[in-house]
């Protein structure tokens, strides 16, 4: 399978640590934001600003967006099949942070698409705050217990689903 993800490192092979992988970048979005926000605040939405919040703002709205979905669609259902009561739980709460997260995105976003040009503030709160706190919860929480629960089969099958959302095809056995 050997194809590697849109945030480098594992390969879809190791869908769990492609996960983590992301995890690790989203991580350095949030750096950006908060480094964005400064900036903005002194400079306003110059063209350097304005660079950085595409990058951020086209990370989250596509491997941001199909990151959630991979936990959601795929790896949850694959848990679920366990019936582990504390994985079912945790699965539900992270799932309703996604929600949450969204919520907290919605006006950053509308901030990111259109920068104003005078110094002011970026919304960077909650979301920095949250997303931080999610990621450290799956990090230590979820990815642990996947990998635990997780047969290699369901490995390859999760591999496989985050692939295709992707739209890469990886040769089958």
């Amino acid at each position: 399978m050997g194809e590697k993800g849109e945030c480098g490192g594992p390969s879809f092979d190791d869908p769990l640590g492609l996960l983590a992988a992301c995890h690790e970048r989203i991580e350095g979005h949030c750096a950006t934001l908060v480094r964005l926000a400064a900036h903005v605040r002194v400079h306003g939405g110059d063209s350097e600003a304005r660079v950085a919040a595409g990058r951020v703002h086209h990370y989250f709205a596509q491997a941001g967006r199909w990151h959630h979905e991979d936990e959601e669609r795929d790896l949850a259902p694959l848990l679920a099949h366990h019936g582990d009561p504390a994985v079912t739980a945790l699965m539900a709460r992270l799932m309703s942070e996604h929600r949450v997260l969204e919520q907290a995105y919605a006006p950053l976003e509308l901030v990111l698409q259109a920068l104003p040009t005078a110094p002011g503030d970026v919304p960077i709160e909650p979301y920095v705050s949250l997303m931080r706190a999610h990621m450290a919860a799956e990090n230590t929480m979820l990815l642990p217990r996947a990998r635990a629960l997780l047969a290699p089969s369901e490995i390859t099958v999760l591999g496989r689903a985050m692939a295709a959302r992707r739209g890469v095809t990886i040769p089958g056995p």
